[in-house]
């Protein structure tokens, strides 16, 4: 298990990390006071995840890659009818506030990791 996160905050930080069977982040490296997000730009922090900040201005996420001032979320389905039965079946549910999509994207079984396709879920900044 695990999860990856992307958010704004005057510039974009990240997180991606790896959980045990019982939802705890597992360890990746111990670094002393360095799990928290960065506070500086282009700077990577690792202890139970990975945590980043790209110095990006909020202004500039996507612009370079066609989509301005967005996030784009790529989700990949090896066969069109489960994309369509996918997008059939979004959700829309109210969190802390403000509204989420939800949308459940099967996995793609691959010999390797880095085989065909790309990944099932891309997020761009």
């Amino acid at each position: 298990m695990g999860y990856g996160e992307v958010v704004g905050n005057e510039s974009v930080h990240w997180v991606v990390a790896h959980e045990d069977d019982g939802g705890a982040a597992v360890g990746l490296s111990s670094k002393q006071g360095r799990g928290a997000h960065p506070k500086v730009g282009n700077d990577v922090h690792i202890e139970k995840s990975a945590r980043g900040c790209d110095p990006i201005s909020l202004a500039e996420v996507g612009r370079r890659k066609g989509h301005g001032g967005h996030y784009r979320v790529k989700l990949r389905f090896q066969r069109e009818r489960d994309a369509q039965a996918a997008a059939a079946n979004v959700r829309v549910r109210p969190e802390d506030g403000m509204y989420v999509l939800v949308v459940d994207v099967p996995v793609i079984s691959r010999r390797e990791p880095d085989d065909a396709p790309a990944a099932e879920i891309r997020i761009d900044w």
